[in-house]
């Protein structure tokens, strides 16, 4: 008789760590760049974050309904509020008003942020989260959005699971290369985030820099 297999849950503080170093980017945003205190988004952050965190404190084995939503209005907030930036930036950027020396700080902050952001996006809605994905594994109950080449690879014994990780780095590839690399989206909905990540980091990316050019003349 073949050894009944165990699902391995993804852990938690992955997740956790990389948002707190969000927070801190936020935290440390010029003045100039902010339309409110830099201590909201972390407060507000961190206050949707902990409920999150007490009902999963380890691995992420468990998932109710106001979890879910909790869940998904994190990355998506975290993401809107990081879009609302790029705009300000980007205005400064073309009026001139923004300060030479910080504009290239004050970027990277925002382009890392997105980052983080889009990651967290994906990641919370491929196959229903992160905890769906272990319970349905290979079923076709839940859309999925993002295929990885160890999914038509296995690798080792057992199935393959994406993890956060796995969406960061695809998060970070698409604003590097503005086009997947080794994941492929399938929804549409996949393909519309991840043009409209692309449209932002060629954007900023484009926009630096010509303002750092200037800056240089």
């Amino acid at each position: 008789m073949a050894p009944e297999q165990t699902t391995h849950y993804e852990h938690r503080w992955p997740v956790v760590i990389v948002i707190v170093f969000a927070f801190a980017l936020y935290w440390f945003l010029p003045d100039s760049i902010t339309f409110f205190p830099n201590w909201v988004v972390p407060a507000v952050g961190a206050a949707a974050l902990l409920p999150l965190i007490l009902l999963n404190p380890k691995r992420l084995d468990t998932e109710t309904t106001w979890s879910r939503r909790i869940g998904i209005g994190f990355a998506v907030g975290l993401a809107s509020v990081n879009q609302v930036y790029i705009v300000l930036l980007v205005l400064q950027l073309v009026d001139g008003s923004a300060d030479g020396p910080s504009v290239l700080l004050t970027a990277a902050q925002i382009w890392v942020t997105n980052v983080v952001a889009f990651a967290l996006v994906f990641w919370q809605l491929d196959r229903g989260g992160p905890v769906q994905r272990r319970i349905e594994g290979d079923s076709d109950r839940a859309q999925q959005d993002f295929r990885f080449p160890q999914q038509d690879n296995p690798v080792g014994v057992g199935p393959w699971h994406a993890e956060f990780f796995d969406y960061a780095y695809f998060s970070l590839s698409n604003m590097m290369a503005f086009s997947p690399t080794d994941v492929m989206p399938l929804s549409r909905r996949a393909k519309a985030l991840m043009a409209y990540q692309s449209l932002t980091g060629f954007v900023l990316l484009a926009l630096v820099v010509s303002r750092s050019v200037n800056i240089l003349t």
